[in-house]
């Protein structure tokens, strides 16, 4: 990985990224990481995939090494038929030892309607290796839920028509919490971004131009206060544009 911004140097993703996040006195330091064509799109296909390389690949891996919790919608959990996280390695193994992290990040799921399949691998997680996923729902979505996941996801009820994203970071913080990492999709982006709950923006260029109609990485109604963002590293490698920001 090449280094454009702030120094030119040749970097590893885990020295790229790496930096020390603290969580805030209410909820964890949230990290939102996307990835999109040179036109804005954010899948092929109903999936990221396409999009992607072995070097952005190497990125998830990083910054997932960097977070004690993975928090993802229910759409991109479904349309990417979500696994487990894989235990890091190496280097970036032996800092969150270091950080004194569980082996693995947990994965949080926010659902209000609790339309979930059970089936998907990210379910299947042997407790002894790691946390049942926690799923964050409405009354109406658990009533779809606790039959199919109690014994495979801890869930957790908001008497609400729709799950605040203030009150899922509030329960991660109330859990030791320290770091998050958001990954999608597009409409949960939005409620983050609407709720000032994005502290870093890791944004990855695909060198791909799709054409069609696409909802960026944040989709829903203009937001009511525009986040800003500033610049904290550039990188570039096999034609990926790798773009970190920090908010302002």
């Amino acid at each position: 990985m090449k280094q454009i911004f702030p120094s030119e140097k040749t970097l590893e993703p885990i020295d790229f990224y790496d930096r020390r996040r603290v969580s805030h006195t209410d909820r964890p330091w949230l990290i939102l990481n996307m990835i999109a064509s040179i036109d804005g799109a954010t899948h092929i296909s109903g999936t990221s995939g396409g999009l992607g390389g072995p070097a952005d690949q190497k990125v998830l891996a990083t910054l997932r090494s960097f977070a004690d919790v993975i928090l993802v919608g229910s759409g991109t959990v479904r349309a990417e038929n979500y696994g487990v996280p894989g235990i890091p390695s190496n280097e970036s193994g032996r800092r969150r030892s270091e950080r004194e992290q569980n082996v693995r990040p947990r994965l949080a799921v926010v659902s209000g309607s609790g339309s979930l399949d059970p089936s998907i691998p990210m379910f299947d997680i042997d407790q002894k290796e790691g946390s049942v996923p926690l799923i964050y729902t409405t009354k109406a979505g658990a009533e779809n839920l606790f039959e199919n996941f109690e014994s495979r996801a801890e869930i957790v009820v908001f008497d609400s028509e729709q799950v605040n994203m203030t009150r899922v970071l509030e329960d991660l913080h109330g859990r030791e919490v320290s770091v998050v990492l958001g990954e999608g999709g597009p409409s949960l982006n939005h409620q983050l971004t609407e709720a000032q709950l994005v502290d870093e923006l890791c944004l990855t260029i695909s060198p791909i131009v799709t054409g069609g109609t696409g909802t960026g990485i944040a989709s829903g109604s203009v937001l009511s206060n525009p986040n800003r963002f500033h610049l904290a590293g550039l990188a570039t490698q096999d034609e990926f544009l790798f773009c970190n920001y920090l908010a302002e």
